[in-house]
């Protein structure tokens, strides 16, 4: 163990001395997380502002059938009427983008109303448009003309309004701020510090072996007396570390992010700072281990086997698509962590943060997921362990 102690305390101070291994360890997530929420935030609320304010081009077909609901969407602001466009062609000229939308009445509609009886109008539309701005716009003043007809009719004959609605609906969500809060965001954080730990793992594990391989300085370390059980419990430790540091440290971008987003109201602003309290933190910080030490394993073995660092660098690339898939899957809705997906390494890791976000945790799931995670990390270790003492793996050729 004193010799572990002593690879791990060598290690670690070559890791600290590598430049791209600081910039992928502090420097990436402190900046990188707040950059990317804030950059995103900033361009989602400056698009919805843009399709807010945008002077849509709607043609109207059949405005001699509904006169008063042309009157209404002429006298809209930010709605331009385009005239004299033909009925056959509003649906092509919309998926061209020369116009964003169109209205088309139907002949007879306005004795179809008068008549008590309903008219029907289309909406034509783009739904790739951001925001589908214009469905929303032109669906708004439809159902306000609607309204409008109905609460005439309602008035001429006399009629009691709860007529037209036997069921009054009271929709009441039992579900907490925090519940809602972590549904949203629950996928996000675990999809952030599963892929931040990959990465600040990756440089240091690369470097430990294949970097000591181009360095010859393997081979002075395996002199020593110290076991390669001990040599790689030594390395294994700085990386597993490396990986945990990154994480929280993104966690702490995070944070900081949020601090600054003044838009947020006080009680969801309290709420989020409760679930990213150092409880929380600590209790994620259980997940985030095992993870890290099957990801330092992992990276460490392919290390070892690479003949060179840029030989590593290419095995360990596609292993990005493997670490951010079951991450990516744990987002989707829908997808809930029970006795099968607690088995899953990752997609696991991310549906139990969730849950601990939500306060919704099954404990004996997290028990499962728990042994599942410390299973893997004990078997990659071992496995870590195992190559390393073939010496054709380390002196490949």
């Amino acid at each position: 163990m004193k010799r572990t102690l002593i690879i791990f305390k060598k290690e670690l101070k070559d890791t600290l001395r590598d430049r791209r291994t600081i910039i992928m360890m502090v420097v990436m997530p402190m900046v990188l997380v707040p950059l990317l929420i804030t950059v995103v935030t900033k361009v989602q609320q400056s698009q919805m502002e843009k399709a807010e304010a945008k002077e849509l081009r709607i043609a109207f077909i059949g405005k001699e059938h509904a006169p008063d609901l042309y009157a209404m969407v002429s006298a809209e602001e930010k709605i331009v009427v385009i005239t004299g466009v033909p009925k056959d062609s509003i649906a092509s000229m919309t998926a061209r983008e020369l116009l964003d939308g169109g209205i088309i009445v139907e002949p007879g509609f306005n004795a179809l109303i008068a008549n008590d009886k309903q008219g029907r109008v289309s909406i034509v539309y783009k739904a790739s448009d951001a925001f589908e701005t214009a469905l929303k716009r032109l669906t708004d003043l439809v159902e306000q003309y609607n309204k409008q007809i109905v609460a005439e009719r309602i008035k001429r004959l006399n009629l009691d309004e709860n007529l037209f609605n036997a069921v009054a609906v009271n929709k009441i969500d039992v579900s907490s701020v925090q519940e809602r809060i972590a549904e949203v965001a629950g996928g996000f954080l675990p999809y952030l510090f599963i892929i931040f730990g990959f990465m600040g793992a990756m440089y240091p594990g690369l470097d430990l072996g294949a970097g000591e391989k181009e360095r010859g300085t393997l081979e002075t370390l395996l002199s020593t007396p110290a076991t390669r059980l001990e040599i790689v419990l030594g390395k294994f430790g700085v990386v597993t570390l490396a990986g945990i540091a990154t994480a929280l440290i993104a966690m702490s971008g995070l944070y900081l992010a949020v601090q600054r987003f003044q838009e947020i109201p006080p009680e969801i602003f309290d709420v989020i700072m409760d679930m990213l309290g150092l409880k929380m933190i600590l209790m994620i910080l259980t997940l985030i281990l095992p993870i890290s030490a099957f990801f330092a394993a992992a990276i460490l073995s392919v290390s070892i086997y690479a003949r060179s660092f840029k030989e590593a660098q290419s095995i360990v690339a596609p292993l990005n698509i493997v670490v951010i898939f079951p991450a990516l899957i744990g987002t989707l809705p829908g997808i809930e962590l029970d006795s099968v997906t607690a088995l899953v390494p990752i997609l696991n890791v991310s549906l139990a943060t969730k849950e601990l976000l939500a306060g919704t945790m099954n404990p004996y799931l997290l028990a499962e997921v728990y042994g599942s995670l410390f299973l893997l990390a004990g078997l990659s270790i071992w496995g870590c362990v195992k190559w390393f003492n073939r010496e054709e793996t380390l002196f490949r050729s």
